[in-house]
């Protein structure tokens, strides 16, 4: 028996098993197969296959030996009905299939005709749509901004996560209701503009929300920040470019001096230098748009995708709000010109009370941003306990700030707490170990200048910083016991004359503060 005979018998076997199945004829698959025309053979059985599993809408009785079971319908499995609409032609009463796309009409009587019909006019059918897969590449004029007449052509690809990201971000920009994906309407549109997009549901879209809202905190900023940086460095590349945006500097009348500049990985200062120069050049950067065409689609291949817009330049306007702070305060505590010691302490309060003002702030980006700068902050200044006790008898020999002003930051940043009471304590006690250290060291030297107390003052700042007590976290505990010892024996030997020194301390903290001056100097007062 051949091989095509054993087709034959499991085919007549397979008939044989199920009532309404249409019977095999073996005469005419003997004839096909003559020849050995194989391909004959595979649409003989494609369709006749379907015979069986597309029974139309006829329901099949399973019966058991004992009982009947309920009836289950045979649903069509050939992806060809797929692009056809069946129904019944009461004119020569016989099933047929209506073309989704061209309207023509196919008899497709499963038992008669089987699938054949459909599938070769589907393949003929002009009006079918193009076939795409998913990773085919395709070109397209996508417009910039609404309106547009020079779209540029653009190569793109079907991607499921961009486009439900692209999704995401619709509802959230147009404040659209999320159950709005389970709208039949939009469910209809999307089938037919991109019938490969899977439409996610209500429950699935409000998740992609917040993983799109959790990875994005700051990326606003970032993507500001680079498509600026790719504008500035197009218009660098260039001398001719340079030169054409000078002439949009001068034709938009900006009095500005600065240059366009780009930053430096390495330091952040530079990057709001870069910012600073730009926002205030915006008017020449709109200007330059108009007059070099291939600036627009140059930029819209980088992958920051595209020039600055305006949301681009006002989160840069923030960001450059944000790191002025910074900036300046860099300027003043790394000046090599004049004492700066002093200062640091008060540049550490109002670094805190700005984080505190951001982090109330309705910016989501802005509070983002002082969040995670606050970790930065608590981890090395945010305790008072960390901070050397070094900075705070430097701010009590500000004359502008004394006792009085520690005390009022103690009480600002942190009142109401033990711990604020403790360290007023603690450094009020400093200071006077501090001054006693001092008295002890160079109180010969005050016998000859009685009325200059500053001078010794200013000595003390800096040759005893090394060499100061336990509560200063600068002595260990032998140093701190000795010197103990020998300030009774020197309290006893003076027989009280250091009453006079001491109380120029107290004078000292006792005396109306220095009015602030922008050009004040410290040394000079001391002096």
């Amino acid at each position: 028996m051949s091989n095509y005979d054993g087709i034959g018998s499991h085919s007549q076997t397979q008939s044989n098993s199920s009532p309404n199945a249409q019977t095999v004829d073996m005469d005419g698959l003997n004839d096909q197969v003559s020849g050995d025309r194989l391909e004959n053979v595979e649409h003989y059985f494609e369709d006749n296959v379907d015979v069986e599993l597309e029974g139309g809408d006829e329901e099949e009785d399973i019966v058991g030996d004992s009982k009947k079971r309920k009836k289950r319908v045979v649903t069509s499995r050939s992806p060809w009905w797929d692009h056809y609409t069946k129904f019944q032609c009461e004119k020569d009463n016989v099933q047929k299939a209506r073309c989704k796309y061209c309207g023509r009409e196919i008899k497709a009587d499963p038992k008669a005709h089987g699938t054949r019909p459909l599938k070769n006019h589907y393949e003929s059918c002009k009006k079918k749509p193009q076939e795409i897969t998913r990773n085919q590449n395709q070109l397209s004029f996508v417009p910039t901004r609404m309106g547009d007449r020079d779209a540029p052509l653009v190569n793109w690809r079907f991607d499921q996560d961009k486009t439900r990201e692209a999704l995401c971000h619709m509802l959230v920009v147009d404040e659209l209701p999320f159950k709005l994906v389970e709208h039949s309407g939009f469910r209809h549109f999307l089938s037919v503009a991109c019938p490969m997009f899977a439409i996610p549901s209500r429950r699935t879209i409000t998740k992609d929300i917040f993983n799109v809202y959790d990875g994005l905190k700051g990326k606003d900023e970032h993507e500001a920040i680079s498509r600026i940086r790719g504008a500035i460095r197009y218009i660098r590349n260039s001398p001719a470019r340079y030169k054409k945006f000078q002439e949009c500097v001068e034709f938009e009348k900006l009095e500005t001096k600065k240059l366009l500049s780009l930053d430096v990985p390495t330091r952040w200062n530079s990057t709001y230098l870069m910012l600073e120069t730009a926002i205030s050049l915006k008017r020449a950067f709109d200007a330059y748009e108009d007059v070099d065409l291939a600036y627009k689609n140059d930029l819209l291949r980088q992958p920051f995708d595209g020039i600055p817009t305006d949301y681009d330049w006002e989160r840069a306007k923030v960001l450059v709000t944000f790191l002025r702070h910074f900036y300046n305060l860099t300027l003043r505590i790394s000046g090599a010109l004049y004492v700066t010691s002093n200062l640091v302490f008060r540049e550490i309060c109002e670094v805190e009370l700005l984080l505190r003002h951001w982090l109330s702030s309705s910016d989501v980006e802005l509070n983002e941003m002082a969040r995670k700068m606050k970790e930065k902050y608590d981890k090395y200044w945010g305790s008072i306990e960390r901070i050397n006790m070094i900075l705070y008898y430097a701010v009590i020999l500000d004359p502008r700030h004394k006792l009085e002003f520690l005390e009022f930051t103690f009480d600002k940043l942190y009142g109401g707490t033990e711990k604020c009471d403790v360290m007023k304590e603690q450094v009020r006690d400093g200071l006077h170990e501090l001054f006693n250290d001092y008295k002890l060291r160079y109180g010969h030297s005050l016998q000859g200048t009685p009325g200059s107390p500053g001078s010794s003052f200013s000595r003390v700042s800096s040759s005893s910083s090394s060499s100061v007590g336990t509560s200063m976290q600068f002595l260990d505990h032998e140093a701190t016991r000795t010197f103990t010892i020998e300030q009774e024996f020197s309290m006893y030997k003076t027989g009280g004359k250091g009453d006079r020194v001491k109380s120029e301390l107290e004078k000292y903290l006792s005396e109306d503060v220095e009015m602030h001056r922008d050009k004040f100097d410290i040394l000079n007062w001391w002096k």
